[in-house]
C-alpha cells in the first residue's frame, strides 16, 4: 500500500506514457542509457557522494574514538553539537551553507563544495555516534597491550581498536552515501542549474517535461544503486548491542589532547559554525541587524506553519501504526522475522523523489484520487519516516524477555496486561524517541512533499524551496528565517520527547 503500490504505478503508468510523451519502452531505456546529459548527471550523483563520504569518514573516524574511549571536560556538549545537524531538516543545513558562504556562489566548483559541506554538515554526526558506540565495546586493554609491545600511541590505535571496529566503519559509510545519493532537497537549494542529480532529473522530468518514461528509467536505476548499497550495509554490519560498553578513561597523553582539541575545532567548523551563521544572517538586512526577515511569520509563513505541524502530527501517527505490525513481525526469532527485517531493505532504499512520484501516480486513479487532499502529504511523510521509526524500536522489541511474557500468560494474565506490564516499560523510551524522530522527518519532509503540495497550501520547507527559488536579498532572507524556525522545531520536537520518556538524553 505505501511503498508497493507507488512503485508500481510509475511503472503501470510509465508504460502509457503521458501528455503525448512516449511510454515506457526498450527504446526508453537506451535513449537514457546513450544519452550524454544522463551521464553527466550520474557523474555528479557519483563524484559529490563518494567526497562527501570521504570527508565524513576522516573527520568522523578520530571524533568517534575520543568520544567512545576518552573522558573529559565539555564530552557531552561535544556530542551533542555533532548530533544535532542530524536531525535537522536538509534545507535548514543547505540555509546554513548559504548563510556561511553569504550567499550562493556562481562557480560550479564552489557549488560542489557547498554540496560537500552540506552533506558533511549532516552525516557526520552518524559517523561519530556509529564509531564511537563500536569503540566503546572493545576493550582498552588491547590498546595498552599493543603500546607495551614499543608501538607508538597513534599506531596501537589503529592496529587494534581500528581495525576491531572496520565494519562498524564500513556500514556506516554506506549509510553515508545512501543518504548523499538521495539528498534532494540540498541539491535543488545549492546546486541551481549547474549541478543536478538523477533524483534531481526525475522531479524535472516529472513535473515540467511530463516525460515519465525517462523518469521511471532513472528512478529505476536509482532505486537498484541504493538497494546494492543497502545490502552490502545489511551484509556488513555487525550489531554493538549485547556488547559490554567499557568505562571511558580520562585524557593521558599528547596524541590524546591534540585529538580532543581536534575533535572540539571539527565539530566547532562543521557542526556549529553554519548553525550560528544561519542564524546570523537571517537576522541581518540592507541596513544592519532586524527582525524584518522574520515577518513572514505573520504573512505566508504562519499559514504554511500551521499546515507542516498539523501535519507532521498526523504523519507521526500514520507512522507509528504503520510501523508498529512491521516491529511486531520483525522482532521475532524465526524465519517469518528474518524475512521482514529483510523486507525493510525496500522502503529504506525508496529515495525521496522516488516515493513522492510514486504516491502522485498511485493515488491520482479513477478508484482513488487524492490530488490536492490536505492527507496526501501527511501520508507521504509518514511513509518516510516509518523505517526509521522501525530501526528505533526494533532493537527494544527484540531485547524483550520471552520469558516474562510466558509467565504473565501462566499466570493469568491477558494480552493487554502483558503489554502493558512487559512489553511496554521497555518500549516506552524507544517509542517516544521515534516519535520525535518521526515528526522532525515529517516537518521537514521536502524530497517528496514538492511532488504533491499544492501552491494554497504550501509546507515550510516548500515554501523556502520557492523562497531560495527567487531572486532578492528579502526572499533569502525570509528562507533564512524560514529555515531557523523549521530547524528549532525539529530539534525541539526531538529533544522535547526525549527528556520526557527518560531522565537523560538518547545521544
Amino acid at each position: 500500500m505505501f511503498y508497493g503500490w507507488p512503485v508500481v504505478a510509475i511503472v503501470r503508468r510509465s508504460l502509457e506514457g503521458v501528455a503525448g510523451q512516449p511510454g515506457l519502452s526498450f527504446s526508453t531505456v537506451g535513449d537514457v542509457l546513450s544519452d550524454g546529459r544522463v551521464g553527466r548527471l550520474a557523474m555528479w550523483s557519483v563524484s559529490q557522494c563518494l567526497a562527501s563520504t570521504l570527508v565524513v569518514t576522516v573527520l568522523g573516524v578520530p571524533m568517534g574514538w575520543v568520544l567512545g574511549r576518552l573522558r573529559f571536560r565539555g564530552r557531552r556538549l561535544l556530542s551533542a553539537v555533532v548530533m544535532t545537524p542530524f536531525v535537522l531538516p536538509t534545507l535548514t543545513i543547505a540555509g546554513a551553507m548559504i548563510a556561511l558562504a553569504g550567499g550562493l556562489p556562481s562557480s560550479t566548483a564552489a557549488r560542489f563544495g557547498l554540496i560537500v559541506a552540506a552533506h558533511v554538515t549532516f552525516n557526520v554526526g552518524l559517523m561519530v555516534r556509529s564509531v564511537s558506540a563500536a569503540v566503546a565495546a572493545v576493550p582498552p586493554s588491547i590498546e595498552q597491550a599493543a603500546a607495551t609491545l614499543g608501538r607508538s600511541q597513534r599506531r596501537a590505535i589503529t592496529s587494534t581498536t581500528l581495525a576491531a571496529i572496520r565494519p562498524a566503519i564500513a556500514s556506516a559509510a554506506i549509510v553515508v552515501a545512501v543518504f548523499c545519493l538521495t539528498s534532494f532537497g540540498v541539491i535543488v537549494a545549492l546546486g541551481g542549474a549547474s549541478i543536478g542529480t538523477v533524483e534531481v532529473e526525475v522531479w524535472y522530468l516529472t513535473t515540467r517535461s511530463l516525460d515519465l518514461g525517462r523518469a521511471a528509467v532513472l528512478a529505476g536505476g536509482q532505486l537498484l544503486v541504493v538497494m546494492l548499497l543497502v545490502v552490502a550495509y545489511q551484509r556488513i554490519h555487525r550489531p554493538v548491542r549485547g556488547r559490554v560498553a567499557h568505562e571511558l578513561r580520562a585524557v593521558r597523553t599528547n596524541v590524546e589532547r591534540r585529538l580532543v582539541r581536534g575533535s572540539v575545532f571539527v565539530a566547532s567548523l562543521v557542526s556549529a559554525a553554519p548553525l550560528v551563521a544561519l542564524v546570523v544572517r537571517s537576522l541581518r538586512g540592507p541596513d544592519g541587524w532586524t527582525i524584518d526577515n522574520y515577518r513572514i511569520l505573520t504573512g505566508d509563513g504562519a499559514g504554511a506553519l500551521g499546515y507542516s505541524l498539523a501535519g507532521a502530527i498526523v504523519a507521526t501517527i500514520i507512522a507509528l501504526g504503520l510501523a508498529a505490525p512491521l516491529v511486531a513481525a520483525a522482532a521475532r526469532v524465526d524465519r517469518v522475522g528474518r524475512w521482514f527485517e529483510g523486507a525493510m531493505v525496500v522502503p529504506l532504499a525508496l529515495s525521496a523523489a522516488t516515493l513522492g512520484l510514486g504516491f502522485l501516480v498511485a493515488f491520482s486513479g479513477p478508484t482513488l484520487d487524492l490530488r490536492g487532499t490536505w492527507i496526501i502529504v501527511p501520508l507521504v511523510q509518514a511513509a518516510s519516516a516509518a523505517p526509521v521509526v522501525v530501526r528505533i524500536v526494533l532493537t527494544a522489541a527484540r531485547s524483550v524477555d520471552g520469558s516474562l511474557l510466558d509467565a504473565a500468560s501462566v499466570s493469568g494474565a491477558g494480552p493487554l496486561r502483558r503489554f502493558t506490564s512487559v512489553v511496554w516499560p521497555a518500549l516506552r523510551r524507544p517509542v517516544g524517541v521515534a516519535s520525535g524522530f518521526a515528526f522532525a522527518m515529517a516537518v521537514g519532509e521536502f524530497g517528496a512533499t514538492v511532488f504533491l503540495s499544492r501552491a494554497a497550501r504550501p509546507t515550510v520547507p516548500t515554501l523556502i524551496g520557492l523562497l531560495l527559488g527567487r531572486p532578492g536579498t528579502a526572499n533569502l532572507g525570509q528562507a533564512l528565517a524560514l529555515s531557523c524556525v523549521l530547524g528549532l522545531i525539529a530539534a525541539l520536537s526531538v529533544a522535547l520527547v526525549d527528556r520526557a520518556t527518560d531522565d537523560g538524553p538518547a545521544f
